[in-house]
């Protein structure tokens, strides 16, 4: 509930806009409330006394209040479902923003379908609660409060009634929505689990059809869908037996006040004695009656809710709780352009803790780097290898802060990357991963994904320079890209990629085994333009091939986190038994 009532603060920008929202929906409740009086009149004053004047009187009146009634719904029904949809729009704003500013380490936290729910299913959720959840709150409140005031001005003793059921079918209620919150929860919880293996199964649907896994992958939806559906329909089931036994109690009580008022008059007319109730009276209190109780199942309504809201509150709440991870320090340094220089101090890292100083992470898992110390010369051109899990990627990750070393220290230009503003170090340091994401939309937009201002020649020689002009030349600038790439070769698409980093105009371009994908002449092409073509900018080449790094001024040799040797292709093929054992299963000699 508190975290609830935190992201109420996002209607602070709708204020003005709520409080005339509740003005006119007390205005058109206390329209409700006055009907059963105007039918007490009609009754008394009219009816029985055979004055069709006030019937008629009577019946304009109620037509007139049932239409400024609904007006003043209809007007305040438009100002909440304003101030919902500008919550919505600003929370889920406010998530996204979270979620792009969180360190490669927070995200590995939360699977794809996660986050989706939650920035979709779980905000509506929150939405909703607005929408009407307080229109509900206030309306009920009003006829509550109205129809109990006029009840016990009519008639107290059967007032005092109608007092005795009203608090307990309210304790029905809040008892089964305590039961029903947890319910709730668990149902977000498989609802991420389906929306994972949706997730994942259409980005990976080759790979299931090309393993045959069709089949098995199906089945593993439908057990996730059954447990949605089980948790579902316990829900379901636990508010639907609810309403009937409402409705059980409210007319148990409207049946108690006709009885009991209906023997009043009985009595009063046998006794030719005046009655304590009227006729008409007693036909408006059983109409306050329901008044009174009917509330209580929109309350009921709210209480379901505020579960459901609840639940999701919790989970936007941890998820707006998330340590970014990487923060710039106050006062950050910001720089126009970089030198290049890197240099890495015993460095240590561990993914599943970013504090630990021993040889060893938590759990006693080994460090993925255990003390590097590197120094790159500006505009150097330097490869690093190794065989897969020696720690290369980790290494170039740390570069751009996308995670911070657990010990020692990573500087470019001398100076701490955690002294750096994130913009400086992600604007001046471009990456091309080997898993290439493109986006849907152009050839022309996706190369100037990381510089939109970048000009047509820029795009040109950042395309030749990453041997992609063919595939420009084929589908054109404006050719269309497919989500993910779709429509393109793995080649193609990394090749798009490194244009992409080229284009960026980076002092420190890395590229990271973002070559794995090409045959070995057109990687022999890139690498050579690469090498030749760049030669202001530092260049960091990471590659499980011999080929990619062996035109590098210096090649770095890694194996279980640690640096087994540094110098040229020839150096290292003579010198080095693990650069050496490389190139022979590579069959790449002098």
């Amino acid at each position: 509930m508190k975290a609830l009532l935190k992201l109420l603060r996002y209607l602070g920008n709708y204020s003005g806009v709520l409080v005339v929202a509740l003005i006119l929906l007390v205005l058109s409740s206390l329209l409700g409330v006055v009907q059963p009086r105007i039918t007490e009149w009609i009754i008394d004053a009219g009816i029985r006394a055979g004055k069709a004047s006030i019937v008629w009187q009577g019946a304009a009146a109620i037509l007139i209040a049932g239409l400024l009634g609904s007006i003043f719904s209809f007007a305040s029904n438009y100002a909440v479902i304003r101030a919902a949809q500008g919550m919505g729009c600003e929370l889920r704003n406010d998530l996204y923003r979270k979620v792009m500013s969180l360190s490669f380490h927070s995200l590995d936290r939360y699977r794809t379908g996660e986050l989706i729910v939650r920035l979709n299913s779980d905000v509506n959720t929150i939405r909703m609660f607005i929408r009407m959840g307080l229109l509900m709150v206030v309306q009920a409140s009003v006829y509550i409060l109205g129809a109990i005031a006029i009840m016990y001005t009519t008639n107290a003793r059967l007032a005092t009634v109608m007092a005795v059921f009203m608090p307990a079918v309210l304790a029905l209620f809040l008892g089964v929505t305590s039961f029903v919150k947890p319910l709730f929860k668990k149902v977000r919880e498989a609802m991420d689990a389906l929306n994972n293996v949706v997730q994942e199964n259409l980005s990976g649907a080759k790979t299931v059809r090309a393993f045959a896994r069709r089949d098995a992958e199906v089945a593993r939806f439908a057990d996730r869908n059954r447990e949605l559906n089980r948790l579902s329909f316990r829900v379901g089931m636990a508010m639907s037996g609810l309403f009937p036994v409402f409705f059980f109690f409210a007319q148990i009580g409207v049946l108690l006040t006709l009885w009991l008022g209906g023997r009043e008059i009985l009595a009063s007319a046998q006794a030719a004695v005046p009655a304590s109730l009227s006729l008409g009276q007693l036909v408006a209190f059983s109409n306050y009656a329901m008044m009174a109780m009917f509330p209580i199942l929109m309350l009921g309504f709210v209480a379901n809710f505020i579960s459901m809201a609840a639940a999701s509150a919790e989970r936007l709440g941890a998820l707006m709780a998330t340590s970014e991870g990487i923060v710039e320090k106050p006062g950050a340094i910001s720089a126009a352009r970089l030198l290049g220089r890197i240099e890495f101090r015993d460095v240590r890292f561990h993914y599943a803790s970013q504090g630990g100083t021993g040889p060893q992470g938590p759990g006693g898992q080994e460090d993925c780097l255990k003390g590097i110390s590197l120094a790159i010369e500006a505009g150097e051109r330097i490869g690093i290898i190794g065989p897969t899990g020696s720690g290369k990627t980790s290494l170039v990750s740390l570069i751009p802060r996308f995670y911070d070393a657990s010990s020692g220290s990573v500087l470019v230009d001398g100076i701490d990357v955690r002294d750096y503003s994130l913009e400086t170090l992600r604007g001046r340091i471009s990456l091309a991963f080997q898993e290439t994401v493109l986006f849907k939309g152009s050839i022309r937009e996706n190369l100037a994904f990381g510089r939109p201002e970048a000009s047509e020649a820029e795009l040109e020689r950042a395309a030749q320079v990453a041997c992609a002009s063919d595939i420009v030349g084929e589908k054109g600038w404006d050719g269309l890209v497919g989500e993910r790439g779709t429509g393109l070769s793995g080649g193609q698409r990394q090749r798009l990629a490194i244009a992409r980093a080229v284009v960026a105009d980076p002092d420190i371009l890395i590229l990271d085994d973002s070559t794995s994908s090409l045959d070995s002449g057109t990687e022999g092409q890139v690498m050579e333009a690469l090498f030749s073509g760049a030669r202001d900018k530092t260049l960091v080449v990471v590659s499980q091939k011999a080929q990619a790094v062996r035109r590098a001024d210096r090649i770095v040799v890694m194996d279980e986190g640690e640096i087994r040797g540094t110098g040229t292709h020839e150096e290292l093929f003579d010198g080095n038994p693990v650069y050496r054992a490389i190139c022979d299963t590579q069959e790449e000699g002098r």
